[in-house]
């Protein structure tokens, strides 16, 4: 479940009134583009991320007035890791957060998922770190072992990616959709025009609207796509482009 933008208003309000920092859950990549956006509107209020590890998508925000700068460590102390061991071969991320809400833990108490043959490393928070020690036995119908672990102990997930080069007729968010899912195009421009499609974590119903090299595009149902890079146009006029998939 994503932070509302009037709950991250109301927290900023709350830093603002009483001169003292306050966390948010974990907030997804969506929710922190949000936050980032309100707090430029005030000249009094900064904050900070942090998910567990560098490339951690999921993180938690300290916010807190600017004059009052307090976190200078490397990770926040709500901040806990946790490692599952077991047979989790046949298992996937998505029977794992099932597992973890299946205790009545509510998702944004839950950072990243990272997910080995044998070993699954979870970002959580503070409050529920203990809860899930206790309680969870069993991911799907696998006996697991639970542990804590420094956050420095965390495996970094390794992103894989399927290349796809290929050309398109324009640089035009359905095109690269399309292209990316291997949709056709009037789909893909159906898709983005229901609301389906976020562009660098933003909803863009606009079929038209011209994707930059870097950006990462989602489509509901299909996954993730970032351009990578535009590497020249075609005699015909049309575009060689390199998009990763995430697989």
């Amino acid at each position: 479940m994503e932070y509302s933008t009037a709950r991250l208003s109301d927290i900023i309000n709350w830093v603002q009134k009483n001169r003292r920092d306050r966390f948010t859950d974990f907030l997804s990549m969506k929710d922190q583009k949000i936050l980032l956006k309100l707090i430029a509107k005030h000249d009094d209020i900064d904050c900070r991320f942090d998910g567990g590890f560098k490339e951690a998508e999921r993180k938690i925000a300290c916010i807190y007035p600017s004059l009052l700068p307090i976190y200078d460590g490397e990770h926040f102390n709500v901040i806990k890791g946790i490692r599952i061991n077991g047979d989790l071969t046949k298992l996937s991320h998505r029977d794992v957060l099932g597992s973890l809400l299946g205790l009545g833990i509510k998702r944004e108490k839950i950072g990243d998922i990272i997910k080995r043959q044998e070993i699954c490393d979870v970002i959580v928070h503070n409050d529920i770190a203990d809860y899930v020690l206790m309680n969870l036995k069993k991911v799907g119908r696998e006996k697991v072992i639970v542990s804590s672990i420094d956050l420095d102990e965390v495996i970094e997930p390794v992103i894989e990616y399927e290349d796809i080069k290929t050309t398109v007729a324009s640089i035009r968010l359905d095109s690269i959709v399309a292209s990316g899912f291997k949709i056709s195009r009037t789909k893909a421009s159906e898709m983005i025009k229901a609301g389906l499609t976020e562009v660098n974590w933003e909803t863009n119903m606009s079929p038209s609207f011209e994707v930059k090299e870097g950006d990462i595009m989602s489509l509901r149902g299909y996954g993730r796509i970032k351009l990578q890079e535009v590497l020249g146009t075609s005699r015909k006029g049309r575009v060689y482009v390199h998009i990763l998939k995430y697989k």
